[in-house]
């Protein structure tokens, strides 16, 4: 096969998606030497896949425009290379593609959440994402639980939705250089104990409820830990710059913005405990993450992150602030329960990788492939 991957949306900074769609390619490339690849970029090759010699053909487009790339450009290039098949990892796909192709729609959140969406992304994943349920050839989603979602939304037409549990990197692992621990602790000024939270600010991940939470442990028992939330501003990030003020935890809680992966790695190493509140995931790639790294995780008692996590995390009540307030507390303070976690979360995120994702991926678009060529 001929295939195809949108990857011009990777010059933003990379988060969820768009991490997702960097992995799935590279382990592709890595274990499929049969098939060929065209990699679509905007303005520039991405820096992950300019030391990859072999394995693929770039197309780059020079606007970095999603409109004009998406829907004006792009549409056009199948033809021209002759694809068998066009994937779209991050964005919805454009209202016309002329060969078979499919788009991963982790979830449900512009139909079961759009108060925490903007206007313009809510409009713009509800219009095109309705539309590419009708078009494309193949959906693919991250959990069964955001296929259940969609199959209640969509009904029949969600028969083409197909699941592929997304993997974590081989490097988010527990560490021990304390070089490299210590040289992000004092890049951050990070105090000895603290929380983390990595997310981007923005309504769907709960940040407030979850300030509030630190706040109530801090006047009911003299939690000691800061709070970390890494992570870079999203839609109506400002309420929660304000909340941080409103109850007096600017010692308390500290913003390190957007970090590097090693950087990351580094805070879920020195982290205290995890915590993962959001109203609605898809997937959840930062607990998986956390729990690889060796670090207990407090994380949202459903959907796709009950799913994810199991056993290997405390599950709390996203909306109920004392609840989220009393899974921190427990994971920070009993030992034989830190200790449990913590093999339950290594364990469980050996059950995923990005080697296995590429491979069911191949698995199910070539299934597609023949299925349309018969």
């Amino acid at each position: 096969m001929r295939l195809g991957i949108d990857l011009t949306a990777l010059w933003r900074p990379v988060t969820g998606k768009a991490r997702v769609a960097i992995e799935l390619t590279r382990a592709m490339l890595n274990i499929d030497l049969k098939n060929e690849y065209v990699l679509f970029f905007a303005g520039e090759v991405h820096p992950v896949f300019r030391d990859l010699a072999t394995g693929f053909k770039p197309v780059v487009l020079r606007s970095r425009s999603e409109l004009l790339c998406k829907h004006a450009i792009l549409p056009f290039l199948p033809i021209l290379r002759s694809l068998d098949f066009l994937y779209f990892p991050v964005f919805p796909p454009p209202l016309w593609c002329p060969c078979p192709y499919g788009w991963a729609m982790p979830d449900a959140t512009a139909w079961l959440y759009p108060e925490t969406m903007t206007v313009h992304g809510k409009l713009y994943f509800k219009l095109l994402g309705s539309h590419a349920m009708r078009k494309c050839r193949l959906i693919i989603t991250d959990t069964e639980a955001s296929r259940s979602d969609l199959r209640r939304i969509f009904g029949a037409r969600a028969e083409k939705v197909r699941v592929n549990h997304p993997g974590k990197s081989h490097t988010f692992r527990p560490i021990q250089q304390a070089a490299i621990l210590d040289r992000v602790r004092t890049k951050y000024h990070l105090p000895d104990e603290f929380v983390l939270c990595v997310a981007t600010l923005e309504p769907r991940k709960n940040m407030r409820r979850l300030i509030q939470a630190f706040a109530m442990l801090k006047s009911d028992c003299d939690f000691r830990p800061s709070l970390v939330i890494t992570g870079g501003n999203g839609w109506l990030y400002k309420p929660i710059l304000s909340e941080v003020s409103s109850l007096g935890l600017e010692k308390a809680v500290v913003f390190t913005g957007y970090v590097s992966d090693e950087e990351l790695i580094a805070l879920y190493n020195m982290a205290r405990v995890f915590v993962y509140p959001s109203l609605y995931e898809g997937f959840g790639l930062p607990c998986l993450e956390a729990m690889a790294s060796g670090c207990p995780v407090v994380t949202s008692d459903r959907g796709a992150l009950l799913e994810v996590t199991q056993d290997a995390a405390l599950h709390a009540e996203p909306e109920n602030i004392e609840q989220i307030a009393e899974m921190i507390r427990k994971a920070h303070e009993n030992e034989a329960l830190r200790r449990e976690l913590t093999q339950r979360g290594l364990h469980r995120s050996k059950t995923f990788s990005w080697e296995m994702y590429a491979e069911q991926f191949l698995k199910i678009v070539e299934e597609q492939v023949i299925l349309n060529a018969s």
